[in-house]
């Protein structure tokens, strides 16, 4: 972006002549690379880039018509700038409504796609999300930071879209006192285990399990699979749960299969 600084400032015409080439050469670039992750940056970074053009091209436009009042009259004009100026205030003005369209269609978009409210198949209405006067959460989340905080941070948001209401337990937002971790489970409703790598040999881990078991609370099993993510084996995983809780935590659940 530096080039055009190359050439003296004598030479200003052939300054924005640079400028208007290596802004374009980076549209095209970045159009043809789309270098970010999220489609978003993609379009935004893209219009900044075709902004950037739109004023190099009006800064030569003004600079040639300051030269030769017979070009600027040649490009429909007339003798002086203004007409220049003229057309890029339109043409800045579509290229702002345009955007504001898009960004408009996208927000529609994208809350389409939003995760669905779940509800009732017998009544087709929202499930009512009553709490005992001795619970305070819905849904406790027990996991081992190192190989599960992502993704129980995702399945916690998810959960609070899909059923608007939930209480939901998370460490990093709740937690204010570890010794208190049974307390937390004792006043929780259903409690999760996000089963992966080092889940079993975490003392935390195992305390919120044995909470679990003492109190009788109902037990959602999670597995993490992808060993990339931090999942474990379910094999290995049973080996590692003390023999104590793995009635508790392994028998008579039915397994449902959900791929990405």
């Amino acid at each position: 972006t530096g080039v055009p600084l190359l050439i003296g400032s004598s030479a200003e015409l052939a300054r924005v002549v640079v400028a208007l080439l290596v802004t374009l050469l980076s549209l095209a670039v970045h159009v043809s690379l789309q270098p970010f992750k999220r489609a978003v940056d993609n379009k935004l970074c893209t219009f900044v880039q075709f902004a950037l053009t739109l004023i190099y091209l009006t800064v030569l436009l003004i600079k040639v018509c300051e030269e030769s009042s017979e070009a600027c009259e040649t490009f429909g004009f007339g003798s002086s700038s203004n007409g220049v100026f003229l057309f890029f205030l339109i043409s800045s003005t579509i290229a702002l409504a345009a955007l504001l369209i898009i960004g408009t269609v996208q927000v529609v978009y994208t809350s389409s796609r939003s995760v669905p409210v779940l509800l009732l198949k017998a009544t087709a209405t929202r499930p009512e999300l009553s709490l005992l006067e001795t619970t305070r959460y819905h849904l406790f989340l027990s996991h081992i930071w190192r190989t599960g905080q992502d993704q129980v941070a995702v399945i916690k948001r998810q959960l609070q879209l899909s059923l608007p209401g939930v209480r939901i337990f998370l460490d990093v937002d709740d937690l204010s006192d570890i010794s208190a971790l049974e307390t937390y489970i004792e006043k929780s409703t259903v409690v999760l285990i996000f089963l992966s790598q080092g889940y079993f040999v975490s003392t935390n881990c195992l305390r919120e399990v044995r909470s679990s078991a003492k109190e009788g609370k109902p037990l959602v099993l999670v597995h993490e699979s992808d060993l990339s993510k931090g999942g474990i084996a379910l094999e290995e995983a049973h080996a590692e749960c003390p023999e104590d809780l793995r009635s508790f935590v392994f028998d008579n659940r039915s397994v449902i299969q959900c791929g990405v």
